[in-house]
């Protein structure tokens, strides 16, 4: 598994995820309510548009980064073994 191949499937993965992770928090939570954004709090209206659809923008965040690195780590092991001569 190249690179490529490792970000090719930690994308498809994480929009997976993303999407189950959504659909699942608008039926527990229900749909979001409406955002105002503005330019005086910035990093706050990311953060609430981060986690308007998901209930929990952190978790998800973590759960995606698992999911990469977990990609790479498969990546690294099958390249390793593959120089190594072992299959």
């Amino acid at each position: 598994m190249t690179v490529r191949a490792a970000l090719t499937t930690g994308t498809v993965a994480a929009v997976a995820v993303t999407a189950a992770w959504s659909y699942t928090a608008t039926l527990t939570i229900g749909a979001p309510a409406a955002l105002h954004l503005t330019l005086r709090d910035l990093p706050g209206d990311y953060a609430r548009l981060a986690t308007a659809a998901t209930g929990n923008g952190w978790a998800l965040f973590a759960a995606v980064a698992v999911i990469y690195t977990v990609c790479f780590l498969a990546s690294g092991w099958r390249q390793h073994r593959r120089l190594r001569g072992g299959g």
